[in-house]
C-alpha cells in the first residue's frame, strides 16, 4: 500500500504552497469521513467562496450569467447565502453550437474559467480535437455517452485533474479495504477512449504499474461507435455494426471471466471497477457455466458506478447486487461498493456497509423543487450541488438526477450528507 499511496502522491498531489482553500479539505484530510463536522463546515464555506470568486472573476459566461442574476461575491456571507449562487444546468455542457472543433473551441473559450490559449488545431476530427485539447490544458477531456443525441463534453485543466484523481483514488481505493502492493486493478473496457467511465479509469488507475493494470481492450472507442451503442442506430450499416459490436462485448466477458479465475487461483487481490449492468451479465454468464470464485480470501473488492442506463428494466438495488457478488465471486458484502457520481461533479459519494452514499467534505449537495427551491432533508427533488474543487469551469450545478438526502447516516456513523436508500 505504501507504494501506491507514493504514487498517488506523484502523480496528483498539489504541493501546500499552491493550496486554495479547497485543497485542504481534499490534500489535508487523513479520512473523508471521520472529521469535526463544525470546522469543516468553516472550510467548506470558505472554499465555495472562493471559488465563486475565482469564476466570477475569470469566466466571461459566468459573470455574465452572475451579473443577471443580481448576485456578486460580496453577497455570500454564509451558508445560508449559498442558495444565491446561481446554478447551471447540466444541460449547459451540452449547448455548444456544433461539433466542428473550431466552434467548439470557440465556446469552450467563452465558458472556460482558465486562459486555454490560441487555436492552433490542424486537423478536422472531434476525436483528434480532444486530444489536442487535452494537451492544451495539461488536464482530461472527457464526454458523456450521448444517450439524449447530444455529447456533454467536461475539460478540466491540470488543477482541476490532479484534485479529481486523488480525491477519487483514494475514495475508491484507499477507504473500502486497501490494497497491497501487489494489488491488481480490473477494468472491463476500453481505455483509449474519451467516454467518461473509461477516461476517467485510464487516468485514475495510473499509480498501478502496467503489469498491474487489466483492461477490456486495447482498441480505441470512437465516438461513432459510442453513438451506436447509446442507441442511435441509422439504418442497416449501424444495425450491422451492433450487431459486431454485441459479439466483441460477449466475448470481452469470457475473457474477463478467465482473468478473474486465474487471479482466484493466484491468489491475487483484485479491484474491480465496473458498470453494474456489466457485472450482472458477468454474473449470468458465470451462473451458465457453473463458476464461482473465492476472491474473497484474497481481500478483493469489487465497485460499480454508472447507474444502469439503458438497462434500467434489469436493475437490482445495491444490496441484492452485494449478496450475489457474495455468492459468485466470494467476495463478503463490505467489500463490494456502488459509486454515486456526476461527470460535472469532482467528488464521489461512496456507499458505507449500510448503503447509504456519503458525499466528500469539499462538496455541498443540493435537493430542488419544481420551482428550484431547496427541500428540506428527506424530501425527493432535483440534486444539485457547489463544487468548489472544479476550476477550469463553474462546478455549481444543478443536474435532472432525483435524490434525497439525509443531514447523516443513521447507521454506521461516518460523516457527511448522504443519499437516502
Amino acid at each position: 500500500m505504501n507504494r501506491l499511496l507514493n504514487r498517488l502522491k506523484e502523480i496528483f498531489y498539489l504541493p501546500p504552497e499552491k493550496w486554495k482553500e479547497v485543497d485542504k479539505l481534499i490534500y489535508g484530510l487523513d479520512d473523508y469521513y471521520l472529521y469535526d463536522s463544525k470546522k469543516i463546515q468553516e472550510s467548506r464555506f470558505k472554499a465555495i467562496k472562493e471559488a465563486f470568486l475565482h469564476h466570477y472573476t475569470n469566466n466571461l459566461f459566468y459573470h455574465k450569467y452572475c451579473k443577471e442574476n443580481n448576485v456578486t461575491p460580496d453577497d455570500i456571507k454564509s451558508v445560508d447565502d449559498f442558495n444565491k449562487i446561481p446554478l447551471i444546468p447540466d444541460k449547459f455542457f451540452k449547448d455548444y453550437p456544433d461539433e466542428d472543433p473550431r466552434k467548439l473551441y470557440e465556446w469552450l473559450y467563452k465558458i472556460s474559467s482558465v486562459d486555454i490559449g490560441t487555436y492552433d488545431f490542424n486537423g478536422k476530427k472531434l476525436q483528434d480535437f480532444l486530444v489536442w485539447a487535452e494537451k492544451k490544458l495539461n488536464g482530461i477531456v472527457t464526454h458523456s455517452s450521448g444517450t439524449t443525441g447530444k455529447f456533454s463534453f467536461m475539460f478540466r485543466d491540470e488543477v482541476t485533474r490532479k484534485r479529481m484523481f486523488y480525491s477519487a483514488d483514494k475514495i475508491l481505493l484507499f477507504t473500502i479495504y486497501p490494497p497491497a502492493d501487489d494489488a491488481h486493478i480490473i477494468y472491463p473496457g476500453p481505455i483509449k477512449t474519451h467516454l467518461t467511465m473509461g477516461r476517467w479509469v485510464a487516468e485514475g488507475t495510473r499509480i498501478f504499474d502496467e503489469n498491474h493494470r487489466h483492461f477490456l481492450t486495447e482498441r480505441p472507442l470512437s465516438i461513432d461507435i459510442i453513438r451506436i451503442m447509446s442507441g442511435q442506430v441509422n439504418g442497416m450499416g449501424d444495425k450491422l455494426k451492433l450487431m459486431v459490436i454485441k459479439k466483441a462485448m460477449h466475448k470481452g466477458q469470457l475473457k474477463l471471466l478467465k482473468l478473474l479465475e486465474e487471479m482466484d487461483k493466484k491468489g491475487k487481490q483484485i479491484y474491480m471497477i465496473t458498470f453494474p449492468f456489466q457485472l450482472y451479465d458477468l454474473m449470468k454468464i458465470m451462473e451458465e457455466q457453473g463458476v464461482y470464485l473465492n476472491l474473497g480470501e484474497s481481500n478483493s473488492v469489487i465497485i460499480t458506478g454508472g447507474g444502469w442506463k439503458i438497462h434500467e428494466n434489469i436493475k437490482i438495488s445495491s444490496a441484492e447486487m452485494a449478496k450475489k457478488i457474495e455468492e459468485f465471486f466470494g467476495i463478503e458484502t463490505n467489500n463490494y461498493r456502488d459509486v454515486y457520481g456526476m461527470s460535472e461533479m469532482n467528488g464521489l459519494a461512496l456507499d458505507c456497509e449500510a448503503r447509504y452514499k456519503h458525499f466528500p467534505p469539499w462538496i455541498h449537495p443540493i435537493v430542488l423543487d419544481e420551482n428550484y427551491e431547496p427541500v428540506s432533508y428527506g424530501e425527493e427533488g432535483r440534486f444539485a450541488f457547489l463544487d468548489p474543487a472544479a476550476n477550469s469551469y463553474p462546478g455549481f450545478i444543478i443536474t435532472g438526477d432525483k435524490v434525497k438526502l439525509m443531514e447523516a447516516c443513521p447507521e454506521c456513523g461516518r460523516e457527511g450528507i448522504v443519499i437516502k436508500g
